[in-house]
């Protein structure tokens, strides 16, 4: 006997769509004398317990569920065979996808939980949705991972389905409450229009306009009563503003023989019976909980590993040097479902890439246009992130989360990835992707003024001033400055004391970069070059903001000064345009001392290392008669000392900062700690 845990968050006697066709599944369970347990999701000790017991479970709706995460991560974490049941999108925020038909919806999603779902649809034994239109939309979120899968037709009573002989004329019926997503404005806007009909609503009003004279509200009514009142309806109007999954009230109009007033957003006309073959869509319905319970055991019985990929070929056919390392671990992916990776690159990375990666055969993107690409079962287009107007995308991978989910490009190409196999899972694995050489003995800094895009640079006077006072402040540092032919001009920098430039190819800068203490950088592919290292990192960022764009390092501090200084929104065109540049020129140079400071304190070990307390640059400090009041933008402190060498120690911090082993009075240094956590001095190792 099958031992089943049905999994649903709604009590079972609630009169909704998903509820009358998990009563007709159920029926059909008991039929079969399947010994099935249902839970309403209420304990979450309780269904851990029950799921420990039985063969399957069938995860219903879990949406309204408190625990719903960690449910779906307890199934994930146990191994629990499971069969997911999707009658809307969980995946979404607002279970609606709406984001889908209208452009203007823009990160609405809850970026955990769509990646939990594409883990649940991945790991699940079968995805069951309720119409083609549903499963192509889920395909569309993630690809290989809802290959198993079955389209279940409604399970409705079709038995209780009359076709009235005389139907009555000029009627259109809407079941459900008026509200925006069903499409309650629609069919206002159809009444208005068509005064000779009388629309007869079974639910209540929600939407706040005038309702025409034609609307006639009434009460909400069975099942069994809607089926006689569509049978003998002549119209029956559905107009979601969602893409309604199926629409089981619309299956029911359908073979009860009514005039579909509709639009192409409703899940059961996307199935190939509508709008001809009645007959057969009434069979497809009758059959369904049966359909249902075989392809269960079916996939119960048949646990199926996909295939590795046995030759993939990945390109990017754009994009600058800084998306070849963000789109890295997206390719690092591949290769745990794949018998070989080929990676065709520019030829000046290619031995930084042959250098520094394993288990990738590394060829020139030369090669490409004239290359035997038979034999590879998989070609890959990465393209850029995001997809750009500019330039030809032809082939180029979808980004389907991009305006979905606030998140990291290089999470957005995994995204992209993943959807190509089943095998493949979203997780972000970490750091780092190449192995740095930091030099300890001759300890240095790289700087970056430059980038590909010019009006992405931080002003370079303002660089010039920032290298000087590092080097004064960490007299045992050098600065690597590293110039690109389109970077700024060398001359700006050789005359820097402990400075030199590197002016050579990537081979030489990957040297470079990957023996610093630390990298300075706008946002640029050199600063991606030293994240990829994963070189502790300080990145301006103007137009590009650093929730996408940010360094690939671990430790870093991102400088961003577009909020509250320009509230426009960046295209290329604008950007191009600009003579301003807020965005960056609002940036200071004590804005990013404070940066340098911020990362050296927690990027460095402290235990090793001789610490120096340096006061935040951002500080001001006025003396009076008893000690000195520190002011920054959002607090005020006065400082008082009854002993003179404690004011005269902390004096000497004002002046000149102050190593640890230079402290001799016992107040000062659990003072200096409390101004550390206020963030108004740095404790910084040396």
């Amino acid at each position: 006997m099958l031992k089943v845990a049905f999994l649903h968050d709604v009590e079972m006697d609630y009169i909704g769509g998903a509820e009358l066709s998990n009563k007709k599944i159920l029926d059909k369970a008991h039929e079969l004398a399947y010994d099935i347990t249902i839970d309403n999701l209420s304990d979450f000790t309780v269904t851990k317990k029950l799921l420990e017991r039985v063969d399957v479970a069938i995860v219903n709706n879990i949406v309204k569920c408190d625990y719903e995460h960690d449910l779906i991560q307890y199934l994930l974490d146990n191994d629990i065979t499971y069969v997911k049941w999707e009658h809307d999108y969980g995946l979404c925020a607002k279970r609606s996808i709406y984001c889908c038909v209208d452009p203007k919806m823009r990160n609405c999603c809850n970026t955990n939980k769509f990646h939990l779902y594409r883990s649940l649809y991945a790991n699940s034994r079968l995805n069951v949705f309720q119409s083609p239109m549903h499963y192509d939309y889920h395909k569309q979120f993630y690809g290989a991972a809802v290959k198993k899968h079955i389209v279940l037709p409604p399970p409705i009573n079709v038995e209780n389905i009359r076709i009235s002989e005389e139907k009555n004329r000029d009627e259109v019926v809407f079941l459900g409450d008026l509200n925006f997503v069903k499409g309650g404005s629609e069919l206002l806007d159809y009444a208005q229009e068509h005064p000779e009909k009388s629309v007869l609503v079974y639910g209540r009003n929600r939407l706040r306009r005038v309702v025409p004279t034609n609307v006639i509200f009434k009460n909400k009514i069975t099942n069994t009563e809607l089926l006689k009142v569509l049978g003998k309806s002549e119209y029956f109007f559905f107009q979601p503003r969602w893409p309604e999954p199926s629409g089981r009230v619309a299956a029911e109009a359908f073979l009860s023989g009514a005039k579909i007033i509709s639009n192409n957003r409703v899940g059961t006309f996307s199935y190939d019976f509508y709008p001809n073959d009645i007959e057969r869509g009434r069979q497809l319905m009758k059959d369904s909980p049966q359909y249902f319970w075989d392809s269960v055991v079916k996939a119960l019985d048949l646990k199926e590993k996909s295939p590795k990929f046995k030759h993939v070929l990945i390109y990017k056919s754009y994009g600058g040097l800084g998306d070849r390392f963000i789109a890295l671990p997206a390719i690092n992916k591949l290769k745990d479902v794949s018998d070989q990776v080929t990676l065709a690159l520019p030829n000046n990375l290619l031995n930084v890439f042959k250098k520094n990666t394993t288990g990738l055969h590394i060829i020139s993107h030369d090669h490409l246009d004239t290359m035997d690409k038979t034999g590879y079962d998989k070609v890959i287009n990465l393209g850029n992130y995001p997809k750009s107007k500019r330039f030809d995308n032809t082939g180029v991978i979808d980004y389907v989360t991009h305006h979905k989910l606030k998140q990291h490009a290089l999470k957005h190409y995994i995204d992209g990835i993943a959807t190509l196999h089943v095998d493949i899972d979203n997780s972000y694995d970490g750091y780092p992707y190449f192995k740095a050489n930091t030099d300890f003995e001759n300890p240095y800094f790289t700087v970056h003024p430059g980038a590909g895009f010019k009006p992405k640079w931080w002003m370079t006077e303002r660089y010039i001033q920032l290298i000087e006072q590092l080097l004064i402040k960490f007299p045992k540092y050098h600065c690597k400055v590293i110039l690109g032919p389109d970077d700024p001009e060398p001359k700006e920098f050789e005359n820097i004391e402990r400075v030199t430039l590197e002016t050579g190819n990537l081979d030489e800068v990957a040297i470079c970069v990957s023996g610093a203490t630390f990298h300075i950088g706008n946002d640029s592919g050199i600063t991606h070059f030293a994240g990829v290292y994963n070189v502790p990192s300080v990145s301006f960022h103007g137009l590009t903001g650093p929730g996408s764009w940010a360094t690939l390092a671990e430790e870093q501090e991102v400088i961003w000064g577009k909020p509250g200084n320009c509230d426009i929104r960046c295209k290329y065109e604008i950007a191009m345009a600009c003579e301003h540049r807020n965005c960056l020129t609002s940036i200071t140079v004590n804005q990013a001392l404070v940066g340098v400071y911020k990362l050296l304190q927690k990027s460095l070990d402290m235990d090793t290392k001789r610490l120096k307390y340096i006061f935040n640059p951002e500080t001001t400090i006025e003396k009076v008669d008893t000690g000195f009041v520190l002011r920054t933008k959002d607090k005020e402190l006065l400082l008082e000392f009854k002993e003179p060498a404690e004011k005269l120690e902390f004096t000497h911090l004002i002046q000149n900062d102050l190593f640890e082993d230079q402290i001799t009075q016992d107040n000062l240094k659990p003072l200096l700690e409390a101004l550390v956590s206020e963030g108004l001095v740095f404790c910084v190792p040396v």
